[in-house]
Protein backbone atom coordinates (compact mmCIF):
# COMPACT_ATOMS: atom_id res chain seq x y z
CA UNK A 1 0.00 0.00 0.00
CA UNK A 2 1.11 3.55 -0.71
CA UNK A 3 -0.38 4.88 2.54
CA UNK A 4 1.80 4.46 5.60
CA UNK A 5 2.23 5.85 9.12
CA UNK A 6 1.99 9.52 8.12
CA UNK A 7 -1.55 8.92 6.87
CA UNK A 8 -2.47 6.87 9.95
CA UNK A 9 -1.28 9.65 12.24
CA UNK A 10 -3.04 12.28 10.13
CA UNK A 11 -6.32 10.37 10.31
CA UNK A 12 -5.89 10.03 14.07
CA UNK A 13 -4.95 13.67 14.73
CA UNK A 14 -7.62 15.01 12.39
CA UNK A 15 -10.33 13.10 14.20
CA UNK A 16 -8.92 13.87 17.64
CA UNK A 17 -8.77 17.62 16.98
CA UNK A 18 -12.30 17.67 15.61
CA UNK A 19 -13.57 15.69 18.59
CA UNK A 20 -11.75 17.96 21.03
CA UNK A 21 -13.46 21.06 19.59
CA UNK A 22 -16.86 19.39 19.75
CA UNK A 23 -16.21 18.32 23.35
CA UNK A 24 -15.58 21.86 24.54
CA UNK A 25 -18.44 23.08 22.36
CA UNK A 26 -20.78 20.61 24.10
CA UNK A 27 -19.40 21.61 27.51
CA UNK A 28 -19.84 25.30 26.71
CA UNK A 29 -23.48 24.66 25.78
CA UNK A 30 -24.05 22.84 29.07
CA UNK A 31 -24.61 19.47 27.44
CA UNK A 32 -21.91 17.82 29.59
CA UNK A 33 -23.20 19.20 32.86
CA UNK A 34 -23.76 22.64 34.42
CA UNK A 35 -20.17 22.98 35.71
CA UNK A 36 -18.10 20.92 33.31
CA UNK A 37 -14.34 21.52 33.45
CA UNK A 38 -14.00 20.78 29.72
CA UNK A 39 -15.09 24.17 28.39
CA UNK A 40 -11.61 25.37 27.40
CA UNK A 41 -9.18 22.50 26.88
CA UNK A 42 -10.74 21.20 23.66
CA UNK A 43 -10.58 24.62 22.01
CA UNK A 44 -6.86 24.81 22.80
CA UNK A 45 -6.22 21.36 21.31
CA UNK A 46 -8.37 21.43 18.19
CA UNK A 47 -6.70 23.68 15.62
CA UNK A 48 -3.02 22.95 16.47
CA UNK A 49 -3.55 19.18 16.38
CA UNK A 50 -5.46 19.27 13.08
CA UNK A 51 -2.79 21.60 11.65
CA UNK A 52 -0.03 19.13 12.57
CA UNK A 53 -2.02 16.28 11.02
CA UNK A 54 -2.62 18.30 7.86
CA UNK A 55 1.10 19.05 7.58
CA UNK A 56 1.81 15.31 7.71
CA UNK A 57 -0.77 14.76 4.97
CA UNK A 58 0.93 17.36 2.77
CA UNK A 59 4.31 15.67 3.25
CA UNK A 60 2.81 12.29 2.39
CA UNK A 61 1.58 13.62 -0.95
CA UNK A 62 5.16 13.40 -2.17
CA UNK A 63 5.39 16.86 -3.72
CA UNK A 64 4.35 18.58 -0.52
CA UNK A 65 7.91 18.84 0.73
CA UNK A 66 9.75 19.45 -2.53
CA UNK A 67 7.26 21.26 -4.79
CA UNK A 68 4.52 22.67 -2.52
CA UNK A 69 3.30 25.05 -5.23
CA UNK A 70 1.87 22.07 -7.10
CA UNK A 71 -0.67 21.64 -4.29
CA UNK A 72 -2.39 24.82 -5.44
CA UNK A 73 -3.99 22.70 -8.16
CA UNK A 74 -6.06 20.99 -5.48
CA UNK A 75 -8.03 24.19 -4.92
CA UNK A 76 -9.65 24.15 -8.35
CA UNK A 77 -10.68 20.49 -8.65
CA UNK A 78 -14.03 20.72 -6.87
CA UNK A 79 -15.00 17.19 -7.89
CA UNK A 80 -12.13 15.78 -5.80
CA UNK A 81 -12.62 14.72 -2.18
CA UNK A 82 -9.07 15.93 -1.54
CA UNK A 83 -10.13 19.42 -2.62
CA UNK A 84 -13.09 19.31 -0.24
CA UNK A 85 -10.65 18.38 2.48
CA UNK A 86 -8.35 21.30 1.69
CA UNK A 87 -11.18 23.77 2.22
CA UNK A 88 -12.66 22.00 5.27
CA UNK A 89 -9.32 21.66 7.04
CA UNK A 90 -8.17 25.18 6.17
CA UNK A 91 -11.33 26.90 7.39
CA UNK A 92 -11.48 24.72 10.51
CA UNK A 93 -7.88 25.49 11.46
CA UNK A 94 -8.43 29.23 10.99
CA UNK A 95 -11.69 29.33 12.94
CA UNK A 96 -10.33 26.96 15.58
CA UNK A 97 -7.31 29.19 16.17
CA UNK A 98 -9.51 32.28 16.51
CA UNK A 99 -11.86 30.52 18.91
CA UNK A 100 -8.99 29.15 20.97
CA UNK A 101 -7.36 32.58 21.18
CA UNK A 102 -10.60 34.25 22.31
CA UNK A 103 -11.14 31.56 24.96
CA UNK A 104 -7.56 32.05 26.16
CA UNK A 105 -8.20 35.79 26.47
CA UNK A 106 -11.51 35.14 28.28
CA UNK A 107 -13.40 36.95 25.54
CA UNK A 108 -16.77 35.92 24.16
CA UNK A 109 -16.59 34.65 20.61
CA UNK A 110 -19.48 35.46 18.24
CA UNK A 111 -22.02 32.66 18.25
CA UNK A 112 -21.77 32.31 14.49
CA UNK A 113 -18.01 31.70 14.80
CA UNK A 114 -18.45 29.05 17.49
CA UNK A 115 -21.18 27.24 15.55
CA UNK A 116 -19.20 27.45 12.31
CA UNK A 117 -16.29 25.82 14.10
CA UNK A 118 -18.55 23.03 15.37
CA UNK A 119 -19.94 22.35 11.89
CA UNK A 120 -16.44 22.33 10.41
CA UNK A 121 -15.22 20.08 13.24
CA UNK A 122 -17.93 17.56 12.41
CA UNK A 123 -17.03 17.83 8.72
CA UNK A 124 -13.36 17.29 9.56
CA UNK A 125 -14.11 14.16 11.57
CA UNK A 126 -16.29 12.80 8.77
CA UNK A 127 -13.75 13.73 6.09
CA UNK A 128 -11.10 11.48 7.63
CA UNK A 129 -13.44 8.57 6.93
CA UNK A 130 -14.75 9.83 3.59
CA UNK A 131 -11.16 10.11 2.34
CA UNK A 132 -10.97 6.32 2.61
CA UNK A 133 -14.57 5.47 1.75
CA UNK A 134 -14.39 6.95 -1.75
CA UNK A 135 -11.49 4.69 -2.80
CA UNK A 136 -13.36 2.11 -4.88
CA UNK A 137 -10.21 0.11 -5.54
CA UNK A 138 -10.06 -0.83 -1.83
CA UNK A 139 -13.29 -2.69 -0.88
CA UNK A 140 -12.35 -2.68 2.81
CA UNK A 141 -12.62 1.13 2.81
CA UNK A 142 -15.37 1.60 0.27
CA UNK A 143 -18.40 1.58 2.56
CA UNK A 144 -20.67 4.25 4.06
CA UNK A 145 -19.97 2.85 7.53
CA UNK A 146 -16.38 4.11 7.41
CA UNK A 147 -17.15 7.85 7.98
CA UNK A 148 -19.61 6.97 10.75
CA UNK A 149 -17.03 4.80 12.52
CA UNK A 150 -14.40 7.52 12.25
CA UNK A 151 -16.74 10.25 13.51
CA UNK A 152 -17.70 8.25 16.61
CA UNK A 153 -14.04 7.40 17.24
CA UNK A 154 -13.14 11.08 16.78
CA UNK A 155 -15.70 12.14 19.37
CA UNK A 156 -14.45 9.49 21.81
CA UNK A 157 -10.75 10.30 21.44
CA UNK A 158 -11.48 14.04 21.46
CA UNK A 159 -13.41 13.71 24.73
CA UNK A 160 -10.58 11.74 26.34
CA UNK A 161 -7.85 14.10 25.09
CA UNK A 162 -9.80 17.12 26.34
CA UNK A 163 -10.28 15.48 29.74
CA UNK A 164 -6.55 14.78 30.02
CA UNK A 165 -5.55 18.34 29.09
CA UNK A 166 -8.13 19.76 31.50
CA UNK A 167 -6.31 17.98 34.33
CA UNK A 168 -3.25 20.09 33.54
CA UNK A 169 -4.75 23.51 32.88
CA UNK A 170 -7.83 23.74 35.09
CA UNK A 171 -7.59 24.57 38.80
CA UNK A 172 -10.59 22.44 39.72
CA UNK A 173 -11.35 19.32 37.72
CA UNK A 174 -14.22 16.93 38.29
CA UNK A 175 -16.05 14.53 36.04
CA UNK A 176 -19.81 14.96 36.01
CA UNK A 177 -22.39 12.30 35.39
CA UNK A 178 -23.12 13.53 31.85
CA UNK A 179 -19.44 13.32 30.91
CA UNK A 180 -19.35 9.72 32.09
CA UNK A 181 -22.53 9.00 30.15
CA UNK A 182 -20.97 10.53 27.03
CA UNK A 183 -17.91 8.29 27.43
CA UNK A 184 -20.11 5.22 27.78
CA UNK A 185 -22.38 6.12 24.88
CA UNK A 186 -19.46 6.71 22.50
CA UNK A 187 -17.59 3.54 23.48
CA UNK A 188 -20.70 1.37 23.13
CA UNK A 189 -21.52 3.04 19.80
CA UNK A 190 -17.99 2.41 18.53
CA UNK A 191 -18.19 -1.24 19.56
CA UNK A 192 -21.51 -1.69 17.76
CA UNK A 193 -20.40 0.13 14.60
CA UNK A 194 -17.12 -1.79 14.47
CA UNK A 195 -19.04 -5.06 14.84
CA UNK A 196 -21.39 -4.01 12.02
CA UNK A 197 -18.45 -3.02 9.85
CA UNK A 198 -16.58 -6.29 10.20
CA UNK A 199 -19.80 -8.26 10.02
CA UNK A 200 -20.56 -6.55 6.72
CA UNK A 201 -17.13 -7.44 5.39
CA UNK A 202 -17.51 -11.11 6.34
CA UNK A 203 -20.86 -11.36 4.55
CA UNK A 204 -18.95 -11.01 1.29
CA UNK A 205 -20.85 -7.94 0.15
CA UNK A 206 -17.49 -6.36 -0.72
CA UNK A 207 -16.17 -9.51 -2.36
CA UNK A 208 -13.41 -11.87 -1.38
CA UNK A 209 -10.93 -9.02 -1.02
CA UNK A 210 -13.11 -7.44 1.65
CA UNK A 211 -13.30 -10.78 3.46
CA UNK A 212 -9.53 -11.22 3.25
CA UNK A 213 -8.89 -7.73 4.63
CA UNK A 214 -11.26 -8.28 7.55
CA UNK A 215 -9.69 -11.68 8.24
CA UNK A 216 -6.22 -10.11 8.40
CA UNK A 217 -7.51 -7.86 11.18
CA UNK A 218 -9.66 -10.29 13.16
CA UNK A 219 -7.71 -13.54 12.91
CA UNK A 220 -4.60 -12.84 10.87
CA UNK A 221 -1.43 -10.80 11.11
CA UNK A 222 -3.05 -7.90 12.96
CA UNK A 223 -5.28 -9.91 15.30
CA UNK A 224 -3.16 -9.12 18.38
CA UNK A 225 -3.43 -5.40 17.69
CA UNK A 226 -7.16 -5.71 17.01
CA UNK A 227 -8.14 -7.75 20.07
CA UNK A 228 -5.45 -6.43 22.39
CA UNK A 229 -5.13 -2.73 21.61
CA UNK A 230 -8.36 -1.75 19.87
CA UNK A 231 -10.96 -4.00 21.51
CA UNK A 232 -9.35 -4.80 24.87
CA UNK A 233 -7.35 -1.71 25.74
CA UNK A 234 -9.17 0.88 23.65
CA UNK A 235 -12.80 -0.12 24.25
CA UNK A 236 -13.46 -2.79 26.90
CA UNK A 237 -11.09 -1.47 29.58
CA UNK A 238 -12.44 2.12 29.49
CA UNK A 239 -15.97 0.73 29.18
CA UNK A 240 -15.57 -1.10 32.49
CA UNK A 241 -14.00 1.96 34.14
CA UNK A 242 -16.83 4.27 33.10
CA UNK A 243 -19.49 1.72 34.09
CA UNK A 244 -17.96 1.66 37.58
CA UNK A 245 -17.93 5.46 37.50
CA UNK A 246 -21.66 5.56 36.76
CA UNK A 247 -22.30 3.32 39.76
CA UNK A 248 -20.30 5.76 41.87
CA UNK A 249 -22.44 8.60 40.53
CA UNK A 250 -25.61 6.76 41.55
CA UNK A 251 -24.32 6.19 45.06
CA UNK A 252 -23.31 9.85 45.37
CA UNK A 253 -26.68 11.02 44.02
CA UNK A 254 -28.44 9.34 46.95
CA UNK A 255 -26.48 11.49 49.38
CA UNK A 256 -26.78 14.90 47.70
CA UNK A 257 -29.37 16.97 45.90
CA UNK A 258 -26.89 18.45 43.40
CA UNK A 259 -25.69 16.73 40.26
CA UNK A 260 -22.98 14.24 41.32
CA UNK A 261 -19.36 14.48 40.21
CA UNK A 262 -16.13 12.66 40.99
CA UNK A 263 -12.47 13.66 41.00
CA UNK A 264 -10.68 11.80 38.20
CA UNK A 265 -8.58 8.95 39.60
CA UNK A 266 -5.52 7.29 38.09
CA UNK A 267 -7.86 4.64 36.74
CA UNK A 268 -9.84 7.31 34.86
CA UNK A 269 -6.62 8.79 33.49
CA UNK A 270 -5.47 5.38 32.27
CA UNK A 271 -8.90 4.83 30.71
CA UNK A 272 -8.62 8.09 28.74
CA UNK A 273 -5.11 7.19 27.58
CA UNK A 274 -6.41 3.76 26.53
CA UNK A 275 -9.13 5.39 24.43
CA UNK A 276 -6.44 7.37 22.59
CA UNK A 277 -4.33 4.26 21.97
CA UNK A 278 -7.40 2.41 20.73
CA UNK A 279 -8.25 5.23 18.32
CA UNK A 280 -4.74 5.15 16.87
CA UNK A 281 -4.86 1.34 16.62
CA UNK A 282 -8.19 1.50 14.76
CA UNK A 283 -6.82 3.76 12.06
CA UNK A 284 -3.65 1.72 11.72
CA UNK A 285 -5.68 -1.47 11.30
CA UNK A 286 -7.98 0.08 8.72
CA UNK A 287 -5.10 1.46 6.62
CA UNK A 288 -2.59 -1.40 6.84
CA UNK A 289 -4.97 -4.36 6.48
CA UNK A 290 -6.69 -3.07 3.34
CA UNK A 291 -6.03 -5.12 0.21
CA UNK A 292 -6.47 -3.30 -3.12
CA UNK A 293 -8.14 -4.61 -6.23
CA UNK A 294 -8.00 -3.53 -9.84
CA UNK A 295 -10.26 -4.84 -12.61
CA UNK A 296 -11.37 -7.70 -10.36
CA UNK A 297 -7.86 -8.90 -9.54
CA UNK A 298 -6.21 -8.65 -6.14
CA UNK A 299 -2.78 -7.08 -6.24
CA UNK A 300 -0.43 -8.99 -3.98
CA UNK A 301 2.55 -6.69 -3.57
Amino acid sequence: MHWHWLIVIYLFLGGLGAGAYLTSFAAEKGWLGPSSSLKRAGYYLAAPIVAIGTLLLVFDLGQGLYKPWLLIGLLSNLSSVMTWGVYILSFFIIIGLIKGFLVFKNKNAPAVLTWAGAILALATGAYTGILLAVVEAVPFWNTAIMPVLFVVSALSTGLSATALLALLIEKQVSQQVREGQAHLLLIVAELVIAALFFGLMFTGIKGTVGIESAAIVVSGAYSVVFWGYFIGLGLLFPLIVFILQQRSFKQTAKKTVSEPSVIPSRLHIFADISVLLGGLALRGLIVFAALPVWDGFTLFL
